[in-house]
């Protein structure tokens, strides 16, 4: 006899469970036979008259993508919404709203770098003695032009910030969206009866490890967010009398059996699909494969494909333990992250600062050097005030510089102790790559 586990094949539950869960496997798959007959049709058999479900992931994922391919998305979203095929779950409509504010500020502090790349002066000090050097004087009035140049760039970038922040959903991914899937949107609209059943049910298939959501279990809304999507599924699927697309970038264990990644969706998700309607095949999907499907150019099912890879991380049941029991380790990190970034911009100011005072001593040398006798004494004690700003300049330098090479160290010791799944659980993986990048500067 094989001991089956809860959803998949090997846990042994029977020695746990309750009298209403001591026949979960019976319950969960009441149609044995249907197991066999069962045949799960190609995706390109149905593409042409199934319904298409988006994900909130999905629905996020242009904001990170070039003009042209969201261009490509609003072509299929539209040709899919004229068909009455294209259905967003109100409640991935939700988390896409709650979701869209993050995704613009990311895209806000992207182009607050290159502000800041922009505002930096080419020479951060003057040389004296290439002051008559022909070539160094060329370079240097060339910088002056980067400068003014720096200047209208900042000004172009900050009214691109502006607008970002002022117009909130005057973006392009949300006007998209507010022309082509306001009327996609399917409520279930529960009661409080409902809600509560709901709930219960969300628990017990957590309990089961039942898909879907039950590695959401721990979240605010335990895990309930992933159940209503895929009820909605099932309501639309179901009253339609559809095959169905759901095009999602999950990839966690509570939607995908996992070889190496997502491998195949959940059997239990596939035969209830089955039985609630009668007969159809739900096939799970990421944007990249709904591009494809429905002819979009190979360059942008590649952008996407490559996006989707990135943001790819598989993360254990063990790894996932790990962290939270090293969750100290990580927390001193991002303290250390945000020590070193501000760090970095006092040591710079304070170079600027010392270059500026060290420019003065030469000046005020030179002319201490060449100035009429009677003025000697005025210009020497000039010279000596300025040198001794120099020296507290360069002292107050020297501090915090060894102060930044020591947050630079520990940071350094600290992040080979993190393995790569684990920082992009905890600061995802363009925050893992931009520690990487602070260190580098």
């Amino acid at each position: 006899m094989i001991v089956a586990d809860k959803a998949q094949g090997n846990k042994p539950v029977a020695e746990q469970a309750t009298d209403r869960d001591a026949f979960w496997l019976t319950d969960l798959y009441p149609d044995a036979q249907a197991l066999f007959r069962h045949e799960q049709p190609k995706l390109s058999d149905i593409s042409d008259k199934c319904i298409v479900v988006l994900d909130a992931n999905v629905l996020l994922f242009p904001f990170e993508m070039q003009s042209a391919s969201v261009t490509e998305i609003e072509k299929v979203y539209t040709r899919l919404a004229k068909e009455g095929r294209l259905i967003i779950p109100g409640q991935a409509a939700r988390e896409f709203y709650k979701n869209r504010s993050g995704k613009i500020a990311a895209i806000a502090d992207a182009v607050d770098g290159f502000v800041e790349r922009a505002k930096k002066p080419v020479f951060d000090k003057t040389i004296p003695l290439l002051e008559d050097d022909k070539d160094y004087a060329e370079a240097k009035a060339l910088a002056v032009e980067i400068i003014n140049k720096g200047k209208d760039i900042v000004k172009k970038l900050s009214a691109v910030n502006e607008r970002l922040k002022d117009e909130v959903g005057g973006d392009r991914v949300s006007s998209i969206y507010r022309k082509v899937l306001t009327d996609c949107v399917c409520e279930l609209n529960l009661n409080e009866e409902q809600r509560a059943e709901i709930k219960a049910e969300v628990a017990r298939r957590a309990q089961l490890e039942i898909a879907p959501g039950f590695k959401d279990h721990g979240k605010e809304d335990g895990g309930v967010g992933d159940y209503i999507i895929w009820k909605t599924i099932l309501r639309e699927a179901k009253q339609r009398g559809a095959h169905c697309i759901f095009v999602t970038e999950e990839k966690k264990p509570d939607w995908f059996v996992k070889r190496k990644g997502a491998f195949q969706p959940r059997p239990e998700l596939l035969d209830e699909f089955r039985a609630e309607t009668l007969g159809k095949s739900v096939h799970l999907i990421p944007l990249s494969g709904l591009l494809s499907v429905f002819k979009a150019s190979d360059e942008v099912v590649q952008e996407v494909q490559e996006l989707e890879e990135r943001n790819r991380v598989v993360v254990t049941d063990a790894e996932i333990a790990n962290m939270r029991k090293h969750r100290i380790l990580h927390d001193r990190v991002k303290r250390n992250r945000a020590a070193y970034r501000n760090l970095r911009d006092h040591v710079d100011v304070l170079r600027n600062e010392y270059a500026k005072v060290t420019s003065e001593v030469d000046a005020l040398s030179s002319f201490a050097m060449d100035a009429p006798e009677e003025n000697n004494k005025r210009f020497f004690e000039a010279l000596t005030n300025a040198k001794r700003h120099q020296a507290t300049a360069g002292r107050q330098l020297q501090e915090a510089e060894d102060e930044l090479r020591e947050v630079r160290r520990a940071m350094k010791n600290d992040l080979p102790r993190m393995h790569l799944p684990e920082q992009a659980y905890l600061f995802g993986g363009a925050d893992a790559q931009a520690i990487d990048g602070d260190l580098d500067d």
